[in-house]
């Protein structure tokens, strides 16, 4: 009852396009004579209600689209494999079991380490594709190798039309059709952001919270600006500057972290009030209608900082320097993300939008060694049953190899595979039982293809209303497909019963299998890797202060940007998340110290080498809570000596001056940085012993 009285409209339009679009399909694979019809069933069931499971209703245009792409590409590669591996190891079968095992190992590491969603479905349906084909030619007889391979294709790009047909033609969700408005509403909210940082002091409690809103907002842009490529026609020109904004956005956030240090320096300044209220004039008013959401306001000019301060006050100079070009900074990005709304919502607004050319090159940060677990578990599974299917003997036991292939790629990057796979493994059961009663009762009772449409509409429809809910997902998709896999839709119905109880028995085995073989061998849990991405800002830290070759910051930004986005996806908190945000302003400082040295003359050597030894020190000071306010003294007084050298530029005094702050006001430094020194410990430990 429960599940009844949340069904709404929507699931019952999804309902309705997919039993249209099974059946289109099913028509055409009866009409063409096709090999295998379930497949192009298959293909409409994975394209249609996969996306439901993480969405609850109706996936966007633009998911159905790169999802058809991907599975295309993704097939016909698996496909071509399968063929290969025939080719070499069809009398071998050890070697067919490393080949085959390796080459879906070798997928499922490219899965879990590629962050962009195309290219990693891709690499899954490739992955499990060579073991499908290559598998049902052994089960069927290797000399059909082709003729299965071209079906597999063949038969997938039918039911990967007819599911995109209906998505087309019946009540279509645009997930970027609210693009504009998102966008708007995520640079109003940094705008009142800033409007605060630049009036008011707040505490570390309401700073985190607020991170959070801006973070939940930068996370709904990046999910729709994703889709706006296989969307809105209109939206391609400006992907560039989408693209681009995707990371401006997460600069946002590290721009307001900097700005709110520079105002809290400048504030223990002397004509402090004065100097911010000469800021402030011409930064609100842009700022106030932003967060309206009225027309492009200009971006304002920010008053000179030596017509506002004398040369004698070199402290507040400096500082209010600082302020400025963070502020500066900041409303620069506001302003872009505005015009690239307006460019969206009007034509008449598309020359606001100066940012053209070729998409940034985005940096990933990847988890060799979440990569690496599961491309062991999935080669050890595969494995020990295809060792027990040959010394069996059992002829349905490629049909086990074949659900096993299928799920533990399909779902590796599940936060908790093993109960996806449980959830999976209740619906292949209720799928087995059904199946049995279709095969005895109703298909030898029925002729014609509008009586099987219509008893083959009942199971879709009730697999296609349970996947929306999270707690049914699973068992409603895996019902669905292990039953279109199990009944024999050919064009002359006949029905083997020993051959159904082996598929049915091989389909539950290979489900076991694979939850057996995710509650064994577990993968590292979500707080574990929030540790690791944490442990490796502090690394990353290292690298900048100690590289020979200064990185650009396009690709320093775009890394730490990634692995921010990889913070929000696992579920960190707000003290983690705010610690990201500085570790990553502390990043930035070191960067702009080392380029702004190579203009400082005779001191650039000595500069360098104090930001060196600084890099060397930071995973060690968490032996001492006070090593931290040590640093940032040693900062603030190599800043003050500093001040005497006139040829110096002002931002590099100005640079040092927040590094002090950053480093006096991390959250939680000295318990990451214990993480992080255990490595060193134990680097150490084993070269004392040798």
């Amino acid at each position: 009852m429960r599940i009844v009285s949340s069904i709404t409209g929507d699931h019952w339009v999804l309902a309705l396009r997919t039993v249209l679009a099974v059946w289109l399909a099913l028509f055409a694979a009866l009409r063409l004579d096709l090999a295998q019809p379930a497949w192009a069933i298959l293909a409409v069931m994975i394209v249609t209600l996969q996306p439901v499971m993480f969405s609850g209703g109706t996936p966007p245009l633009g998911i159905i689209i790169h999802r058809c792409i991907g599975r295309l590409i993704g097939t016909f590669l698996g496909a071509l494999m399968g063929v290969l591996l025939i080719a070499l190891f069809a009398q071998q079968p050890m070697l067919y079991l490393l080949a085959a095992g390796g080459w879906l190992a070798f997928c499922t590491f490219c899965v879990m380490l590629l962050n962009d969603e195309p290219a990693s479905y891709i690499m899954m349906l490739s992955g499990y594709t060579a073991t499908l084909v290559s598998l049902t030619a052994i089960g069927t007889g290797v000399d059909n190798i082709f003729d299965l391979a071209l079906a597999r294709t063949t038969e997938t790009a039918l039911g990967i039309g007819a599911g995109f047909l209906m998505h087309v033609l019946i009540k279509p969700r645009f997930g970027s059709h609210a693009l504009p408005t998102t966008l708007d509403g995520l640079t109003g909210g940094a705008a009142g952001e800033v409007r605060v940082a630049l009036v008011e002091r707040r505490t570390r409690a309401e700073l985190d919270a607020r991170l959070r809103t801006l973070m939940g907002k930068h996370q709904q842009f990046e999910a729709q600006h994703s889709l706006a490529r296989f969307e809105f026609r209109r939206f391609r020109r400006l992907l560039p500057a989408l693209d681009r904004f995707a990371g401006d956005s997460l600069a946002l956030m590290t721009g307001l972290r900097e700005l709110e240090e520079a105002v809290d320096r400048l504030s223990h300044c002397e004509d402090a009030d004065a100097i911010m209220t000469a800021l402030r004039d011409p930064a609100l008013p842009f700022l106030d209608a932003l967060e309206q959401g009225s027309e492009l306001p200009e971006q304002p000019v920010l008053p000179d900082i030596d017509a506002l301060v004398t040369a004698e006050a070199r402290v507040t100079q400096v500082r209010a320097a600082l302020v400025r070009e963070r502020l500066s900074e900041v409303l620069g990005l506001l302003h872009h993300g505005r015009s690239l709304s307006l460019a969206m919502q009007h034509h008449q607004h598309a020359r606001l939008v100066r940012l053209t050319g070729c998409r940034p090159r985005r940096t990933w940060h990847p988890e060799y060694a979440v990569a690496r677990y599961n491309a062991f578990r999935v080669f050890i599974a595969f494995e020990l049953l295809g060792l027990f299917w040959i010394h069996s003997g059992w002829p349905s036991g490629y049909l086990s190899m074949m659900l096993l292939g299928v799920f533990i790629v399909l779902f590796a990057k599940a936060p908790n595979p093993a109960a996806v796979v449980r959830q999976f493994l209740t619906g292949t059961i209720w799928a087995v039982i059904i199946g049995c009663v279709f095969s005895y009762v109703v298909f030898p009772a029925i002729t014609g293809f509008p009586l099987l449409a219509l008893s083959i509409a009942v199971p879709v429809v009730i697999g296609t209303l349970m996947t929306p809910h999270m707690r049914y997902s699973a068992i409603g998709l895996a019902g669905a497909v292990t039953l279109m896999t199990l009944l024999n839709l050919h064009r002359t119905y006949e029905f083997h019963p020993t051959q159904f109880i082996n598929g049915g028995l091989a389909s539950i085995l290979g489900t076991i299998v694979t939850m057996v073989t995710y509650s064994l061998f577990r993968q590292r849990t979500p707080g574990e890797r929030l540790e690791t991405l944490v442990t490796a800002y502090w690394r990353g830290l290292e690298r900048v202060t100690r590289a020979r070759r200064l990185p650009s910051r396009a690709w320093i930004e775009s890394r730490l940007y990634d692995r921010l986005g990889r913070l929000l996806a696992l579920g960190s908190g707000e003290l983690m998340l705010r610690e990201a945000v500085d570790l990553h302003a502390l990043a930035m400082c070191l960067w702009r110290l080392r380029r702004l040295a190579r203009d400082s003359g005779p001191y650039r050597r000595d500069i360098e080498r104090w930001v060196f030894e600084l890099g060397r020190q930071l995973p060690w000071a968490g032996r001492d809570e006070r090593a931290w306010q040590r640093l940032a003294a040693d900062s603030e007084a190599r800043a003050a000596s500093l001040y005497a050298i006139e040829p110096l530029p002002t931002a590099l005094i100005g640079e040092f001056e927040m590094l002090s702050h950053l480093l006096r006001d991390l959250p939680g430094a000295e318990v990451q940085a214990r993480d992080a020194l255990v490595d060193v410990d134990d680097e150490q430990g084993a070269m004392d012993a040798r």
